[in-house]
């Protein structure tokens, strides 16, 4: 009986050391590690926003940058964004980041100084589910307000939400219906969509950025914007 009970301590040693390897390794291999640079968007003087993807997941890293200093990092769903074709806007504080995971368009808030999740909202779950946004304009911002355009699945309808900087609420929302939105800017103190031809042929579209009424040049308005509420 002795024997055997001084074979138990070396054994018990022999387990606890085998376990703990086994709980470095799961923590090394299931700790997300950032990958390839997906896109940069320059913010004011040597500050820059990066995007990655995460190295064998499909999520996403937001990293803010000042010069070659890294100043936080923060992982979110996967970026709806492009090369080019941002995703993120930034004012007053906060930063937002577009992030689309089951079928949802997501909008992520975060603290310009520190990450830390200020809110988020699902856009468009009136139309969910929402295929994967590819091809389309994305953000627009002043950095008072960004204007976030939803794209549904083949172009059967297109929505876009003024997001207040200040709080990350969103303050209204407007469709622009299905043909294509080809490209958005904001000139001359409007957001100007223009949008694949239909019957009629191309459609052009003036946004104010305030309330979303918007109207086609030379004829009256014919859509006010309806107030954004968020899913009970």
């Amino acid at each position: 009986m002795s024997k055997k009970l001084g074979w138990l301590g070396p054994a018990i040693l022999i387990t606890g050391l085998a376990v703990g390897g086994l709980g470095v390794w799961y923590w090394r291999t299931a700790t997300p590690v950032a990958g390839d640079i997906i896109d940069t968007i320059p913010l004011d003087g040597t500050q820059s926003i990066v995007i990655r993807d995460e190295a064998g997941g499909d999520r996403s890293f937001v990293e803010l940058h000042d010069g070659d200093e890294l100043e936080w990092q923060a992982l979110v769903p996967r970026y709806a964004g492009s090369p080019g074709r941002p995703g993120v806007a930034w004012g007053r504080g906060v930063v937002t980041v577009r992030v689309e995971r089951g079928g949802e368009q997501e909008l992520w808030v975060l603290g310009l100084k520190d990450a830390m999740k200020v809110a988020s909202l699902r856009l468009a779950p009136e139309h969910e589910p929402i295929p994967p946004q590819t091809d389309m304009p994305l953000t627009l911002t002043d950095h008072v307000r960004s204007y976030e355009i939803i794209q549904g699945e083949h172009n059967k309808w297109n929505q876009m939400v003024g997001i207040d900087l200040a709080t990350g609420q969103a303050l209204w929302k407007i469709e622009l219906g299905w043909p294509k939105v080809l490209t958005a800017t904001i000139t001359g103190g409007q957001i100007v969509v223009d949008q694949a031809p239909d019957s009629d042929g191309p459609i052009h579209r003036l946004v104010n950025p305030f309330n979303g009424r918007w109207y086609f040049p030379g004829k009256a308005h014919v859509d006010p914007a309806a107030k954004y509420n968020l899913p009970l």
